[in-house]
């Protein structure tokens, strides 16, 4: 429903055709919130639908402090190196490209002039950015996909168990954040006799080292040896070498609060800047 502009749901799948177009009528400034998430292995105890999920729970939130629409148009991302694993579903990079487009190429249509692209899976992100760039040559619109805070003192603690413990999949940091939006899905039982699956050669280990004075050098080479696929990294598909049986929810549900508002302030700070000539057909 919406009235004046000012809607009570917030997915795009929930409103009328009335109420989105009372929305893109009295809304002075219209933002379309679109979610990228994957279908995935996430090691032994989390639901394959992981990054979607968190996803889902994000820009939501985002949305019904803004007065924006919310979309996820589709479930899986590009997830061909988890493949090995059985669960996983992946798009080519061209069908996700196509999925992106096209959804922003809808709401264009309709006279949407600002789009938020929020993603939460790492194998989706360079096509992200090529669909911001290409849309928004195509369409004529505004395009962000902010990434925020960085400089807070939790987001630096995150930070650096990411740097030095690889915490970027199914380790403590992912599962504090499935703990906090959906415990009843996650199995932490089958944590019962866990031990790191990781597979780095004792010289890449000591790359991850963030007090490392050589730190900036020594971690774009740790990058540029990883193999192209999970497999080639992990034994059980979990890439952090920490047990996620220390998983924080209180941690995640401080930390996702300050990305929340992080996004709201971009959004209301955006929408107090008129859109360009160079955007207005």
């Amino acid at each position: 429903m919406s009235q004046n502009g000012k809607l009570s749901r917030f997915w795009i799948q929930e409103l009328t055709r009335p109420a989105f177009e009372d929305w893109l009528e009295n809304e002075l400034e219209p933002v379309v919130i679109i979610g990228i998430g994957a279908i995935e292995q996430h090691g032994l105890h989390l639901p394959l639908g992981t990054d979607s999920l968190g996803c889902l729970e994000f820009i939501h939130e985002v949305a019904s402090r803004t007065n924006s629409v919310c979309i996820h148009p589709c479930w899986p991302g590009f997830s061909p190196h988890h493949m090995s694993f059985p669960g996983t579903v992946t798009f080519s990079s061209e069908t996700l490209l196509g999925v992106l487009m096209d959804t922003v190429g809808s709401f264009a249509h309709h006279g949407v002039k600002r789009f938020i692209l929020v993603n939460h899976h790492g194998g989706n992100t360079q096509t992200m950015n090529l669909a911001a760039q290409l849309a928004k040559r195509e369409y004529n619109v505004m395009i962000a996909a902010p990434e925020g805070p960085k400089e807070t003192e939790l987001a630096k603690k995150i930070q650096e168990r990411v740097q030095r413990f690889l915490e970027v999949h199914s380790g403590p940091r992912e599962t504090a954040y499935a703990l906090h939006y959906f415990p009843e899905l996650c199995e932490m039982w089958r944590l019962d006799d866990w031990e790191s699956g990781v597979i780095l050669s004792d010289r890449l280990r000591e790359f991850m080292d963030p007090d490392r004075e050589d730190y900036e050098l020594v971690s774009q080479v740790f990058d540029a040896c990883l193999g192209p696929n999970t497999e080639d990294t992990t034994r059980n598909g979990q890439y952090a070498t920490t047990d996620p049986r220390t998983a924080d929810p209180k941690e995640a549900e401080a930390s996702m609060e300050e990305a929340v508002q992080f996004m709201v302030d971009f959004i209301e700070l955006w929408k107090s800047i008129p859109v360009p000539k160079c955007f207005l057909d």
